[in-house]
């Protein structure tokens, strides 16, 4: 294993999803602490396929931060190349390197009464097999077992370019998730109009999400709550936390860069 001296000030961030590698690199270049550091993202053109994140599995040991997409539509395609991740960088994990997952979380919790349970036991997982530092849940990759059916069978296993059904009470049904990224980045504004219009947006996003929570999770809403802080929500007996992508997804990069020496 590499020593922390080998490690560079870069990020690797590992997805077979071009928009949401677009949204996350989009959000540390605009951001102070992380502008300056290099993203490398594997495979290269309008696709990356699991055998491009495959042959990077060994550059990885190279960067202070691996973001990986952990979904649950793309992580049996990636199983391989994500245990020779794991495994290459387990030594170094949480010490000269950190490792932040983004995924959907565990399957069906928003329609079966398991809640709280249900993410328990998936964190417990995650934490086993990646030792990673931090986790987000992002629901604009939580899509029903139905839909992501139709994504494999009906669209030859195509990455998922609407929003999920469930969020069509408050976007307009079949609006591109390239289009949600992009408004919430406020993409169409300048310089300080951005920056203030991105805040009030993330507002807006808050709003939503806490209503989401409300409905999901009646009777835990208030714990549930924290999953939007920057701490995350805690569950008994578990150390990794869940968090909400994109909220403080750039403060934790950046502070976990820091921490890396």
């Amino acid at each position: 294993m590499l020593h922390y001296r080998e490690r560079k000030n870069t990020i690797y961030i590992i997805t077979l999803d071009k928009i949401l590698a677009e949204d996350i690199s989009s959000r540390l270049y605009d951001y102070p602490d992380t502008a300056s550091i290099q993203l490398i993202m594997p495979g290269s053109g309008k696709t990356v396929t699991p055998e491009d994140i495959l042959k990077t599995a060994h550059n990885t040991t190279d960067s202070k931060i691996l973001i990986m997409d952990v979904r649950s539509h793309t992580k049996p395609r990636l199983q391989q190349a994500y245990s020779d991740i794991a495994r290459f960088n387990r030594p170094d994990a949480n010490s000269f390197c950190h490792i932040v997952l983004i995924g959907d979380g565990p399957s069906g919790y928003a329609l079966h009464s398991k809640g709280m349970g249900a993410f328990q036991d998936y964190l417990a997982d995650l934490r086993t097999d990646y030792v990673p530092a931090v986790f987000f849940a992002d629901p604009f990759l939580y899509y029903t077992q139905q839909e992501t059916q139709e994504l494999i069978f009906d669209h030859n296993n195509a990455m998922p370019e609407k929003i999920p059904h469930y969020l069509e009470k408050y976007f307009k049904k079949g609006l591109p998730i390239k289009t949600i990224y992009e408004y919430f980045r406020a993409t169409d504004k300048q310089d300080d109009t951005k920056v203030k219009r991105r805040r009030q947006r993330l507002e807006l996003l808050k709003d939503i999400f806490l209503k989401l929570i409300a409905e999901g999770f009646p009777d835990h809403k208030d714990k549930i709550d924290q999953a939007l802080t920057k701490q995350g929500c805690s569950f008994p007996g578990e150390s990794l936390r869940l968090n909400v992508y994109p909220f403080f997804f750039e403060e934790w990069i950046s502070d976990l860069i820091k921490a890396a020496p």
